[in-house]
């Protein structure tokens, strides 16, 4: 099996989540396992980091170079060569995170006893020093808690473990999505929609490196916007059984409606309760610009180092 991560310019994180992956453990057997590092930086900035981190992962790394800028033309690199080495499962991790050491035993574990070909787990927020008390009361940072088993209708590939059967093809992940976001949603969305059993393991965890770039109420806002823009390019992009334009323009109105009937009573719990609110304003917003045809492309800024 391959471990699949995408990076571009951010050294020291990318640098963290190898230490993690070399600290991975397993209850028994270790699977027979490659990671594959695949940089979208077209001066392969990564390779000398990469090099260095060899031995200390012990086992093989294969480092590639996409020089299209385009999340998705990089992580469908790492499934090109993911497959090409033979795995049989990919999991997926971001260069912003590091895992938790049991994190790949416990995808394992719960794929086996599911009998599941996806399966999902949990981010938790790390948030830079010195970040104001209240961006964690938002309760909008890192992933919402859902029991190990539940079922899901859409994951992502920031922590995630796939069947290799699911990905072959030219381009799993849609470069249409690539500096939007969102090309994992689109994928697990369309693999739902084909009847994949996709399931989620609470206790599977990676940890998000929050910079100061990103724990302040306008990057959340501006991430609400996005997602609620992606979630519904995602849908048009799925055809009509993932819902006609009418349904669509209307779910994204309730949600923008929902938020403004939220702000008074949020403004009374103070900055978090305001900033929940106005995330569902942010969402709703971002998901009637998409309806209206306008695509928001978060990714051509980097956070992080």
């Amino acid at each position: 099996m391959a471990v699949c991560v995408a990076t571009y310019r951010r050294p020291a994180m990318l640098r963290e989540l190898l230490e993690s992956l070399a600290a991975l453990r397993f209850r028994g057997a270790a699977p027979d396992l490659r990671v594959v590092v695949v940089d979208n930086d077209a001066e392969g900035s990564a390779k000398p980091l990469v090099d260095a981190a060899r031995p200390a992962l012990g086992v093989p790394v294969r480092y590639e170079v996409e020089p299209r800028r385009n999340i998705a033309h990089a992580r469908n690199r790492s499934v090109a060569a993911a497959l090409e080495d033979g795995a049989g499962w990919l999991a997926f991790v971001d260069d912003d995170e590091t895992v938790r050491p049991d994190w790949l035993d416990v995808l394992l574990r719960v794929q086996a006893r599911y009998g599941a070909e996806v399966v999902c787990g949990a981010v938790r927020a790390r948030l830079a020093e010195g970040a104001a008390p209240w961006i964690e009361r938002t309760g909008l940072l890192g992933s919402r808690p859902l029991p190990t088993g539940a079922a899901l209708t859409v994951g992502y590939t920031s922590n995630a473990l796939l069947a290799a059967r699911l990905l072959h093809g030219p381009a799993p992940f849609d470069p249409a999505f690539g500096l939007t976001g969102g090309s994992d949603s689109h994928l697990f969305m369309r693999l739902h929609r084909q009847g994949v059993r996709m399931v989620w393991a609470e206790e599977a965890v990676v940890e998000e490196r929050m910079p100061a770039s990103r724990v302040g109420a306008a990057w959340l806002l501006r991430r609400a916007f996005r997602v609620g823009n992606c979630a519904l390019w995602c849908e048009r992009a799925l055809g009509p059984r993932m819902g006609r334009p009418a349904t669509r323009a209307l779910k994204a109105s309730a949600r923008l409606a929902l938020g403004v009937a939220q702000l008074a009573p949020g403004a009374l719990r103070g900055r978090a309760g305001l900033v929940r609110a106005l995330h569902n304003v942010s969402y709703g917003t971002g998901a009637l610009a998409a309806v209206l045809g306008y695509r928001y492309e978060e990714y051509r800024t980097v956070h992080g180092e």
